[in-house]
């Protein structure tokens, strides 16, 4: 039978732990408190070795989540389909442009646009300069047709005439909107859309 007391007091221990463990290992109650204490060490290695598991099942996890989205995003048919709804906002956004077969007849077009709504809203007479600048850099070679308005201000007309131009089916912008009150109550609108091409009608 191995002696405990000499296995205990070899050099390789501490003295102290020996002479502690020495003094109480005889004792019933310091085993219940050495063992309770062995329990709880292994009790709490225990329960770190499962959070460290549940933490490196949880990456596992994520990182097949990622990939399965990596996957879906790779899918022929989800681009296919973004390509169709591409196209479909395109087409719509182009049929918004102002078009002409030459650029007077697309200023005479705008003016006389731009004439009959101020003219519904209850505006007077007005004063146009319209102008087309070069094209953009773009596949459609979109220009922009500009147009300087003024007139007599009218605080229930011209909110009628913005309200006009904000429910045009073609694209139109107020780029600019100066009200004077001196000499005399006036207005000045700068409006812009963009034409496109002869060749991309």
């Amino acid at each position: 039978m191995i002696n405990l007391t000499r296995l205990l007091t070899r050099p390789a221990i501490p003295g102290w732990i020996g002479n502690w463990l020495q003094d109480n290992i005889a004792n019933p109650r310091s085993r219940l408190l050495i063992l309770g204490l062995v329990f709880t060490v292994a009790a709490s290695g225990l329960t770190l070795l499962d959070s460290l598991d549940s933490s490196i099942t949880g990456q596992i996890a994520e990182r097949q989540r990622q990939l399965a989205r990596i996957e879906h995003v790779g899918d022929g048919a989800l681009w296919q389909r973004r390509r169709t709804e591409t196209d479909l906002a395109r087409g719509q956004a182009e049929g918004q442009l102002w078009d002409a077969q030459t650029d007077g007849l697309a200023q005479a077009d705008f003016q006389t646009w731009i004439v009959d709504q101020a003219t519904r809203s209850g505006i007077g007479q007005i004063d146009i300069r319209t102008s087309v600048g070069q094209a953009t850099n773009n596949d459609l070679k979109l220009r922009q047709l500009s147009a300087q308005v003024s007139g007599r201000f009218d605080g229930v007309a011209l909110p009628k005439l913005m309200q006009a131009i904000a429910g045009h089916n073609r694209l139109v912008l107020v780029n600019r909107l100066d009200i004077h009150t001196v000499p005399a109550p006036r207005f000045e609108m700068w409006l812009a859309t963009y034409l496109r091409s002869a060749r991309a009608v």
